[in-house]
């Protein structure tokens, strides 16, 4: 029997129930508020075929089954032999167009191309017995991938689909077997599949938004310049850092302390001797540099630590298949990290994170943190690490009340339910926007202020040219803000990566630079280095504005801030002619090695010793942002690139928002006092921007305290309209524009 709701014109979901019913399934974690509510309300059509089930729906799904006696279950949708396959999110992406590629659906950290927690696979060379490669930190020449499950597709014939089946170890088939069959398998879970269009990649992309939930504003600062490291070792080590960008005029919104802050590098509280007295060192952070301040946090502890007697005073803790107490063996608690300090070996525990008691007691722990002035949350490990799937979360409270959530269940829904967690009660007791970086997740992740980071990865150019394919997807997947470790996590960049991995960072959503045991600030490569990315990252502080206006657009609109080409630049209507041409552009079906970041087109270099890059024009009229030099579009350029070049265009109609000081403390003094207006209209021509700004913190923007702004120049004047919000108007200047190059001087 298959079970059917149309919960819009574009969205039906389609269940199969085999003969003698399934067990009650568990909500699908996935899905937001709007979803949840469609479900209940939207009638339910019960079917005997999967073609009535279908009704209108223009997806090809034509196998959608369970087995009744061990629960594997399969969905399978035709191809067309042109058809082209985008989102189906995965590390081992080998090209943005996933046709013929395959997807292990489990959260691991692994290395590029095996997994090690699947079963064993024709395709590749993953599979249990798979041990030739260890995970090793600060190997150079190890590069440890994060995962996330994002079982959503969407194809160039108008139609996509999302697979609500969380399960560990299920398989994504994108036409690899066979050349004109997507296949979904799992060994459990449900036969369950939403199903979207007809439409394009930008329509469908926001549909599957409205079903899982829009991504909230982030803060500001967390959209600017984030410096991190394995690690700071102390608060004088971060204040001489700070210094540092100071007397070299360059700027940074926050630091991102790892495992070092902690004291025993698990007790949830600052360590006395290297990070003493941490509500005098993070004050003098914010008042004297304002930067804010971000702190790793790990998915449990262990056996010695401070907690643990109180943990297990209120179940806190995942079970192992015996139901006793699970020894989980993240690096903290057995082997410590080579080279590093030691630490003393012990057994692990895992939070339960699906029950409400753990979640709450764990809070608890973070909250005088957020008393003493860290901001945000890094959560680490939350794969989780090095733990299978023989393990159950007793006493589970969310997504339903359960005696006991299963380990292939939890594990694939772990790092949402950890995110949750966070979220929900960052909100509870503080007023700020909710933003944690987190390394695994899952569909829906993005609603909880998730921005996930590519995993561990080495410093190499091969590493550096996957990670703009990695960020589209994931926008594509509905996680719209995303990054990478700037400049490798394992290995020594050089000069010239460091400097294009900078460049390329600071056109995607999150630009945090970090690296294990070695050092990762602007000036870690040499003076030449720091010459060559100085105007890409004064860029990005400048634009600041706009980036955070950006933001807040494609966030409503449920779409991505970094874009790949076939949606074309934030703010074309999704439904116009304009849009289409671009969805159909055969040039953008599998490019990703450019991309929209908001209105501006972004040409990173990304191979070594490169010194022309060819950038593909759409059609009309494009500005280099740097030169002023104008290209017809509709074909490809030839751009001579310096060590300084970031290739970057923009349409002459579009006014971008610059901060007229960005070197002032921006992670806290905001919004600008001071804001310019950048064109490259000419006479005769005009040029135009909405503009939002609120405070950059608070989420007192969600009840209309903020100001939306007409900006439009025309004949070399500018006229402003406030449209929108209770904020007055900022003031905005007509300037020639200066990317790159910021003023000696600040406000406050």
């Amino acid at each position: 029997m298959y079970l059917a709701q149309q919960l819009t014109p574009n969205i039906r979901r389609i269940r199969f129930v085999p003969d003698g019913g399934v067990p009650e399934r568990l909500p699908d974690p996935a899905l937001g508020e709007w979803g949840r509510d469609r479900l209940a309300n939207a009638p339910v059509e019960s079917h005997d075929t999967l073609e009535a089930a279908l009704g209108a729906a223009v997806a090809p799904l034509r196998v959608l089954e369970r087995d009744g006696v061990d629960g594997a279950v399969r969905i399978e949708f035709a191809l067309e032999a042109d058809e082209r396959i985008w989102g189906a999110y995965d590390a081992d992406a080998t090209s943005f167009d996933r046709r013929g590629d395959h997807v292990h659906l489990v959260t691991e950290i692994h290395p590029r191309g095996r997994h090690v927690l699947t079963s064993p696979c024709d395709l590749c060379s993953s599979g249990p017995t798979d041990t030739s490669v260890q995970l090793e930190i600060g190997n150079t020449k190890t590069s440890n991938y994060g995962e996330l499950v994002l079982p959503s597709l969407f194809t160039s014939r108008g139609w996509g689909a999302y697979v609500s089946s969380a399960w560990h170890d299920a398989q994504l088939d994108l036409g690899a077997r066979t050349a004109d069959t997507v296949v979904y398998t799992a060994p459990g879970g449900e036969a369950d599949v939403y199903l979207f269009g007809p439409g394009g990649p930008a329509e469908l992309v926001s549909e599957l938004v409205r079903l899982t939930g829009h991504q909230p504003q982030p803060p500001t600062w967390a959209l600017g310049f984030l410096q991190s490291r394995f690690g700071y070792e102390s608060f004088d080590h971060v204040h001489t850092t700070l210094a540092r960008f100071e007397q070299e005029q360059l700027p940074v919104h926050a630091v991102v302390y790892d495992v070092q802050w902690l004291e025993q590098h698990i007790n949830l509280r600052w360590d006395p001797v290297t990070f003493p007295d941490p509500e005098a060192n993070l004050a003098r952070t914010r008042d004297e540099h304002g930067v804010r301040t971000v702190v790793i946090t790990e998915p449990g502890t262990t056996s010695v630590a401070s907690n643990h007697a109180a943990g297990v005073a209120v179940d806190a803790f995942v079970r192992g298949h015996d139901e006793e107490l699970f020894d989980s063996q993240q690096w903290y608690t057995k082997r410590g990290i080579s080279q590093y300090r030691e630490i003393e070996e012990s057994d692990g525990a895992l939070l339960n994170v699906f029950c409400e008691r753990a979640a709450d007691w764990w809070y608890e722990q973070h909250l005088p943190l957020v008393e003493m002035g860290v901001d945000a949350w890094w959560l680490d490990l939350n794969e989780p690490e090095d733990v299978d799937a023989d393990i159950s979360f007793p006493h589970t409270d969310w997504p339903a009340p359960r005696a006991m959530l299963s380990g292939p269940e939890g594990r694939a829904n772990f790092a949402i339910a950890q995110q949750r967690l966070f979220a929900r009660r960052d909100r509870k007791h503080t007023e700020r926007r909710p933003f944690v970086l987190t390394r695994s997740g899952s569909t829906g992740s993005q609603r909880y202020g998730s921005a996930p980071w590519t995993g561990d990865i080495s410093s190499t150019w091969q590493d550096l040219a996957v990670q703009s394919r990695l960020m589209l997807t994931l926008g594509l997947c509905g996680i719209p803000l995303s990054g990478s470790d700037v400049g490798g996590f394992n290995g020594n960049p050089g000069p010239e990566l460091f400097a294009r991995w900078m460049q390329a960072g600071s056109v995607m959503p999150i630009f945090r630079a970090h690296g294990y045991m070695q050092d990762r600030e602007p000036w870690s490569q040499g003076p030449e280095a720091l010459a060559a990315l100085r105007p890409s990252l004064l860029l990005r502080a400048q634009l600041l504005p706009s980036i955070a206006s950006w933001t807040r657009e494609a966030l409503e609109a449920g779409e991505p801030l970094a874009r790949p080409m076939l949606l074309g630049p934030l703010g074309i209507d999704a439904q116009s002619e304009a849009a289409a041409a671009y969805a159909a552009d055969p040039r953008w079906s599998d490019c990703d090695d450019q991309w929209f970041f908001g209105p501006l087109l972004a040409a990173p270099v990304l191979e070594e010793g490169q010194t022309v890059r060819t950038v593909h024009l759409p059609p009309g009229e494009w500005v280099d942002i740097w030169t002023g030099a104008r290209h017809a579009g509709g074909g490809a350029i030839e751009v001579a690139v310096a060590a300084d070049t970031l290739p970057l265009f923009v349409q002459p109609d579009v006014v971008l928002v610059a901060d007229a000081a960005p070197l002032a403390g921006r992670g806290h003094a905001w919004p600008p006092s001071e804001l310019e207006a950048w064109t490259w209209a000419q006479p005769g021509e005009a040029a135009s921007a909405r503009f939002s700004l609120d405070d950059g913190i608070s989420r007192e923007h969600e009840a209309g305290t903020y100001c939306l702004q007409e900006l439009v120049v025309e004949d070399g004047a500018l006229r402003t309209e406030r449209v929108a919000g209770s904020l007055p108007a900022r003031p905005v200047h007509l300037v020639a524009p200066h990317p790159g190059v910021a003023p000696n001087k600040a406000d406050s």
